[in-house]
């Protein structure tokens, strides 16, 4: 089970990876994290203190949406591209219809190819996914086109997609990120079930915490989805960090994902050299 302060961390370092440097704290938090403090200079233990309610559910808000009355979703077309297509169109006034008013208005749809075998789910449009109008842009989208090509794949081999469309808005925004909460998932998972219909998927890989806790719920944090298939609308979902934690990532967390790439590869029959084995392995 993970220590209370290794939760605090993650959850920390997930809202720097998406460009927040400050997180608001109410009176509980306060006294949780003073708790923290003064049992590591006793040199106590936190793995068995409780985390204060207001506390868990800033973490977990993402994680278990609620789902609300929404439009319906009629697609038409022959082909998966026109499919799409029809999808994609139906999505521009997506939030408006679904009685959304934090997200902005630029749509990020989908990108790579329709009769993709593994399709790829981030969490959400970051500034520079937004500017450039399609997923997994900006430096942490090169980072993902260098596992790619590592994997002797590109972006026309694969699916990309998010699980919300637009970018989550805040105050005062400029390139400054955050995730989505759950009504904003909530509104986009018909949409996600949408795409996996027409895409039709032989694997799913889950980037990020809220991208896989959202697909693979009943589970507490992303460490704990490491290593293991699950399995979303009867198809398997191999979860991994997002590609923006990687711009800052050890060679250990690096080694991490990268297995998590191998598995992906091994379940498809893809080949695989001794080089490809050895990605940052400590010599």
């Amino acid at each position: 089970m993970p220590r209370a302060v290794d939760i605090v961390i993650e959850f920390l370092k997930n809202q720097e990876s998406h460009g927040l440097s400050h997180v608001s704290l109410d009176d509980n938090a306060r006294l949780f994290l003073n708790h923290l403090v003064k049992n590591r200079e006793g040199k106590n233990t936190v793995a068995t203190h409780k985390m204060p309610a207001s506390v868990g559910r800033v973490a977990e808000k993402p994680l278990a949406p609620v789902v609300s009355p929404l439009p319906s979703l009629h697609i038409s077309g022959v082909t998966k591209t026109e499919l799409l297509a029809d999808l994609k169109r139906q999505l521009v006034g997506w939030p408006t219809a679904c009685g959304i008013t934090s997200l902005r208005p630029t749509l990020v749809f989908s990108s790579g190819n329709a009769d993709a075998e593994i399709m790829i789910i981030g969490e959400s449009p970051s500034h520079a996914d937004e500017s450039a109008g399609r997923p997994f842009s900006g430096p942490s989208g090169e980072k993902f086109d260098a596992i790619l090509k590592a994997m002797n794949l590109s972006r026309q081999d694969v699916y990309m997609t998010y699980l919300v469309k637009f970018r989550p808005s805040m105050p005062r925004q400029t390139t400054n990120n955050r995730m989505p909460d759950a009504s904003e998932i909530a509104a986009f998972l018909p949409v996600l079930q949408k795409e996996c219909e027409i895409v039709q998927p032989a694997v799913i890989l889950a980037l990020g915490s809220v991208a896989a806790l959202t697909l693979c719920p009943g589970n507490t944090a992303l460490p704990t989805l490491r290593g293991q298939w699950q399995e979303w609308r009867g198809v398997p979902v191999r979860t991994s960090e997002s590609p923006s934690m990687l711009l800052t990532a050890s060679n250990v967390k690096k080694r991490e994902v990268w297995e998590d790439m191998l598995a992906v590869m091994e379940r498809m029959g893809m080949p695989i050299n001794d080089k490809q084995r050895g990605y940052f392995l400590t010599k």
